[in-house]
């Protein structure tokens, strides 16, 4: 059945089963081998209501890799879509799945040379998304990144002229294709393996700090790179960020306070800033640490819903999940605009007030899903 229909069950149990998974086997090596992680089963009855039908359980709502392509092919013929979007393929995967690059910007004309100067001095954001293949939330959050930055909105207009878009909409395809929900084909985390991704089996990973890289090189450090997941057990829209010291509050913590105030998903009291060991090799700690981009970031989105705003209460659907892509956008143009904040400082000294803590609900941050 093509409709997504909410099925009542019954029956329904949660528990611990025999089963451990230990630090090695999910490619974590930050984590001591020896180390054993419970795993767990969920039971639940359903009533299917036809008889001789086929039907499908997701975790939640499905966006696959045929649902890409067939997304950016529709985008491809929009009108006049030529002057501001480039489609090419980063690299195939393991699977031998092509990996879509697009670039985003007002492209100029081949004649107009003071355009062409222009283009050359905007600014980067990388964006990416679908490392772990189960979070097609993601997906759908990229989805309306996409849409908005190739529409006639006026903010989207002003966008394309500062900023030089570079998006992985799927840096798994492999994983989104043969189901898997956190894993590559070779059955490891591919989001601890960007300190030294070799490109034989991580190729995706390889050609995308490689493209970030180039940029660097060519003196056009990204002004801000992001990488779109979903989180299974926080609720809300959230952001993790890397803070290490009270100077880099102001700038680390502009986009999530914006995006607090104008997105109704998004949630800055769930954000998280510190840098914990375990997280060293993701793409939001690697690409600060090895490359200096400071506003270097995890957009994580709820599998549920959110407990606080206009949606309190709701659970988080895809017409959610792409306001949330367009409010980034958004964001991004705001925080473009802002000199300083009037309402952040980088000389605090109260390293005990709440919104300048690094560490601002820290505890919850060690989620299978960042």
């Amino acid at each position: 059945r093509k409709a997504v229909v909410s099925t009542q069950s019954t029956g329904l149990c949660y528990y611990k089963n025999n089963f451990v998974r230990r630090a090695a086997e999910d490619g974590n090596c930050s984590r001591n081998p020896g180390n054993a992680q419970s795993l767990y089963t969920l039971t639940f009855t359903i009533c299917f209501p036809h008889s001789n039908d086929s039907c499908y359980i997701a975790y939640h709502y499905p966006y696959s890799y045929t649902a890409l392509q067939a997304h950016l092919l529709e985008v491809q013929h929009l009108h006049g879509v030529n002057t501001i979007l480039r489609r090419q393929t980063l690299c195939h995967s393991l699977g031998g799945n092509p990996v879509d690059l697009l670039t985003i910007t007002q492209f100029p004309s081949p004649y107009n040379k003071s355009a062409a100067t222009a283009l050359n001095e905007r600014d980067y954001v990388v964006l990416t998304a679908r490392v772990h293949p189960g979070e097609s939330n993601a997906s759908w959050i990229m989805r309306g990144v996409i849409n908005f930055l190739l529409s006639d909105h006026e903010k989207a207009q002003v966008l394309r002229s500062k900023f030089i878009f570079k998006i992985v909409p799927m840096l798994n395809p492999d994983g989104v294709i043969n189901g898997s929900h956190r894993c590559s084909l070779l059955g490891v985390d591919m989001n601890r393996q960007w300190i030294n991704p070799q490109p034989h089996l991580f190729p995706s990973l390889h050609n995308t700090k490689g493209l970030i890289q180039v940029l660097v090189a060519l003196g056009k450090r990204p002004v801000l790179f992001c990488d779109f997941h979903g989180h299974s057990r926080k609720k809300n829209v959230f952001m993790y960020g890397n803070i290490t010291q009270p100077s880099h509050n102001a700038t680390v913590k502009l986009l999530p306070t914006i995006l607090d105030i104008h997105a109704p998903a998004f949630s800055f009291g769930n954000c998280c800033f510190t840098v914990e060991k375990s997280r060293e090799s993701t793409a939001r700690v690697t690409l600060w640490r090895q490359f200096g981009i400071s506003r270097s970031y995890t957009l994580e989105s709820s599998y549920c819903g959110a407990d606080q705003g206009l949606y309190k209460g709701c659970q988080l659907g895809t017409q959610h999940l792409e306001e949330m892509g367009s409010k980034f956008c958004e964001g991004l143009l705001i925080m473009s605009s802002a000199d300083q904040p009037c309402c952040l400082s980088d000389n605090t000294d109260d390293e005990d007030d709440s919104f300048f803590s690094s560490d601002s609900d820290g505890t919850d941050e060690d989620d299978s899903s960042a």
